[in-house]
């Protein structure tokens, strides 16, 4: 009988140290996805919409529905977005607090939604 105890003890002990393995396992997991979706916002690739809105330009983002805010990369380059309001496009460039500075940008369709 005290055997009997004794083995039910050491089996509901690893059962709890597998189940706290797994739960480490699956934080960790949880750790490195969120960091590989924080490097893709803050170097990614966006592809949305063009628009102007009160004096900026901004991208809406066709996957997700968020608007970033289109920051050039140098002093003048704002008015190189005014030919893309429209158009989608896909905008690459790192990612900050709903801004995109924006690295490069090409016209995917004449009209939005139209792929």
């Amino acid at each position: 009988m005290k055997l009997q105890i004794l083995l039910l003890g050491a089996f509901l002990c690893l059962g709890a140290s597998a189940q706290g393995q797994t739960t480490s396992q699956n934080a960790k997991t949880t750790q490195s996805a969120n960091r590989v979706k924080q490097s893709a916002s803050q170097a990614g690739q966006v592809i949305g919409c063009v628009d102007q809105q009160n004096g900026h330009y901004v991208l809406r983002d066709a996957h997700n529905d968020r608007l970033l805010t289109l920051q050039p990369t140098s002093s003048n380059a704002d008015d190189s977005f005014a030919q893309f309001v429209g158009h989608e496009v896909q905008a690459s460039g790192s990612e900050s607090s709903g801004t995109l500075k924006v690295t490069s940008i090409g016209k995917i369709a004449d009209m939005c939604g139209t792929r």
